[in-house]
């Protein structure tokens, strides 16, 4: 299955189901469920434990420095790109995600335990109202923080996505620095969907003082020092830093639950270049047509 395969009809989930994993920055046990949704109903996030609606939308990100965050009022969920990734390569457009906390499970740090959840707990169900998808017809730019990213028309309404990294440690130099993808189900869960998120062991240290990544292990993380990894299992892909980059930007690109056939090209990428690419990107009428 490729994206061309259901690009004539939107998509839910075709049952109920739901699993308990521990957040990576609090630390806590977290609950998920997902439930159907109706057709142009997008991606919701509900907060059981607090109540409120948060609809995933550029507009309503809240926070993009570690993670992508969402926010309507109080109604606060974090850690969603991972989620919003393997979505986007499933080709998800309406689902109903309760939680009863403000993050989502880290669970292995990658997108592959989500896909695993959704095609074989809850199957993947046709709707009826035809898919609606962005097309990019010229390029957009933004640069922000030192990160570069970018927009720009491609053939055949493919999302295409490459990253290219820049890492002042010697583990991650000795890795390739850049990868790309042309997203697809089947290739995004070989090629993508197990590049696992990565640290510096010294930043550790720095993000507990400042209580956050308080659910962080060796089981959920590529941790790194100076002189290689420190996973006893090591890589999973010889270059899954720039891997999980790519992996990424394909969840923040589908943050308003629509997929985005464009060429995206990004230098040193990051959640909040991310974000600010596609806020430009919509904001400019000249730049995008619906399919």
């Amino acid at each position: 299955m490729n994206n061309a395969d259901t690009a004539n009809a939107q998509q839910t989930i075709a049952r109920p189901a739901a699993f308990s994993g521990i957040a990576l920055h609090s630390g806590l046990a977290a609950r998920v469920r997902f439930s159907p949704h109706t057709e142009n109903g997008g991606i919701v996030f509900r907060r059981s434990d607090v109540g409120g609606v948060v609809r995933a939308s550029s507009d309503n990100v809240r926070d993009a420095r570690l993670a992508t965050t969402l926010g309507n009022g109080d109604c606060i969920v974090g850690t969603v790109e991972h989620l919003l990734s393997a979505l986007s390569a499933l080709c998800v457009d309406n689902l109903q995600v309760e939680v009863d906390g403000p993050e989502l499970p880290i669970l292995d740090g990658s997108a592959a335990p989500w896909m695993l959840f959704l095609t074989d707990a809850c199957g993947i169900a046709k709707q009826h109202s035809p898919r609606k998808i962005i097309r990019a017809i010229k390029k957009k730019e933004v640069r922000i923080n030192g990160s570069v990213a970018s927009f720009s028309p491609s053939e055949n309404n493919a999302a295409r996505y490459e990253a290219r990294i820049d890492f002042p440690h010697a583990a991650v130099r000795r890795t390739n620095n850049f990868y790309a993808h042309t997203l697809s189900a089947a290739e995004y869960e070989e090629e993508v969907s197990r590049a696992r998120t990565f640290c510096y062991v010294g930043d550790v240290e720095y993000m507990r003082r400042n209580r956050r990544a308080l659910g962080g292990s060796l089981n959920c993380a590529v941790v790194y020092d100076d002189s290689g990894v420190l996973n006893a299992e090591g890589l999973r892909y010889p270059d899954e830093f720039a891997r999980h980059k790519v992996l990424d930007a394909i969840g923040d690109c589908y943050i308003n639950g629509h997929l985005i056939a464009a060429e995206y090209a990004s230098e040193r990428p990051g959640h909040a270049a991310n974000h600010a690419l596609v806020s430009a990107f919509l904001a400019d009428k000249s730049a995008w047509v619906w399919e």
